[in-house]
């Protein structure tokens, strides 16, 4: 049992290792490709897709993982899930479709973002369909599918932008940013086609899914709402953040600041961020690991195996962020120069390093609320994080300038960590009797 657990983690690594630096090449490629002022359109329009992409997905992905994880009767799930995902998506579709020149000129107050916008519409229902796929494999615990897809999902992006480059380049910078944006849709393409391969072979499920009228009621949609809700709130409320975090620079800097606080934003989300998430490809793939495993020890009653389990996951996700982030911190300027040929963003990156070695266990504390039934309590960690994150934007923006955007991410990242391992640790050890999970 354990050289099989073994064999999956390493399995499990191996292809996120493989996906992550498939993706930071696309990044890499765009950095070098885009002029600063596409990058700019790029960082500015990507908040918003964000944010489209949790509303979209609904939380539905992991509620579906959480649930075939705990029953064996699963089906009804799936049909309710097909369901509210298609009817989320058309009226989210629709109403983005309607408000995107109102968006552009008032919002963000850069009314040549219309393109690029619109170049975000294809990947509403593209991220969601891929979403609950990749939430079934999760919950069956065949954590190879999902995995693997990303690295379809990068292939197929960087063929895309490498035609679209080569054989028809452009300068535009609005063209340019629009074809970065486009790319994701492409590559969520590849992502599903992967997906349904692998399903090939379980036509029974795809079956059942295609038979959405049969045998299905709406005690299931409220059972899958009653998941998927609390978990969006949590990812609604960070990427909300991300969405209104432009806004407030623009609105609380003066004319003067704000073109300097945009560059900084762009290189933040451009070229530092990109950096210090790079370890996300191990911790996220872990922590999505650990949701179906510890619901399923928990939901037999097994709850010193779910603790040890988080606990080594979490030790994991720990040593990865400390390696991560102590090479940034150390070999700041080379790693720039290295990967982006500029190291103007040095100072930025290196002030980010090391507090972001927290940032690793978070998805792993998340996944454990979510198992123990804690949803809306890391929501409400997640919101106050956000809101400290916008009142840093907001209050220290005029004193401070470019720091504040800085400031404001740490600060943010660290409320959340913190009380979501308070909240985790106050489960495991003082409330097990109130947080089991009834077995299936």
């Amino acid at each position: 049992m354990k050289k099989e657990i073994i064999r999956s983690t390493v399995h499990l690594l191996t292809l996120s290792l493989i996906a992550k630096i498939l993706s930071f090449f696309v990044r890499i490629a765009c950095a070098r490709i885009l002029s600063a002022e596409a990058m700019n359109y790029y960082s500015l329009t990507m908040p918003t897709t964000v944010f489209l992409i949790t509303l979209g997905q609904m939380g539905l992905p992991s509620a579906v993982s959480k649930i075939v994880a705990s029953r064996q009767d699963y089906t009804p799930v799936l049909k309710a899930s097909v369901l509210l995902s298609v009817i989320n998506n058309l009226l989210l579709t629709v109403f983005f479709i309607i408000v995107i020149p109102l968006l552009a000129a008032v919002v963000l107050k850069q009314q040549v973002l219309i393109p690029v916008l619109r170049a975000v519409v294809p990947i509403i229902p593209l991220v969601s369909i891929s979403g609950l796929l990749k939430g079934y494999f999760m919950g069956r615990q065949e954590i190879i599918p999902p995995t693997a897809c990303q690295i379809s999902e990068e292939i197929t992006r960087i063929l895309f932008l490498i035609g679209c480059f080569t054989l028809a380049p452009t300068t535009d910078p609005v063209k340019m940013a629009s074809i970065a944006v486009f790319s994701m849709s492409v590559g969520e393409m590849g992502s599903i086609v992967h997906l349904l391969i692998a399903l090939k072979r379980k036509k029974r499920v795809l079956h059942h899914v295609s038979t959405l009228s049969d045998s299905w009621h709406w005690e299931t949609v409220n059972e899958l709402l009653s998941l998927s809700l609390p978990m969006t709130g949590s990812r609604l409320i960070g990427s909300l953040t991300s969405f209104l975090e432009p806004m407030c620079l623009v609105l609380f800097a003066g004319v003067l600041l704000q073109q300097q606080l945009i560059t900084t934003y762009g290189q933040l989300n451009g070229y530092v961020m990109p950096l210090l998430t790079l370890p996300s490809f191990a911790t996220i793939a872990l922590s999505n690991w650990l949701l179906p495993s510890f619901t399923y020890q928990a939901s037999r009653h097994r709850m010193d195996h779910a603790r040890k389990q988080f606990f080594q996951i979490g030790l994991c996700c720990l040593g990865i962020g400390c390696a991560s982030g102590l090479t940034l911190f150390c070999f700041a300027e080379p790693i720039c120069q290295l990967l982006y040929h500029q190291t103007q963003m040095v100072g930025l990156l290196r002030s980010l390093a090391l507090p972001f070695i927290l940032y690793s266990i978070q998805p792993c504390l998340s996944s454990v609320l979510h198992a123990l039934g804690q949803s809306q309590k890391a929501m409400i960690n997640t919101t106050c994080g956000c809101l400290t994150r916008l009142a840093c934007i907001s209050f220290l923006t005029i004193p401070l300038g470019t720091q504040a955007v800085g400031i404001a991410l740490v600060s943010g990242m660290l409320v959340t960590t913190v009380l979501h391992l308070g909240r985790v640790l106050r489960c495991l050890f003082q409330d097990e009797k109130a947080v089991l999970l009834p077995q299936a």
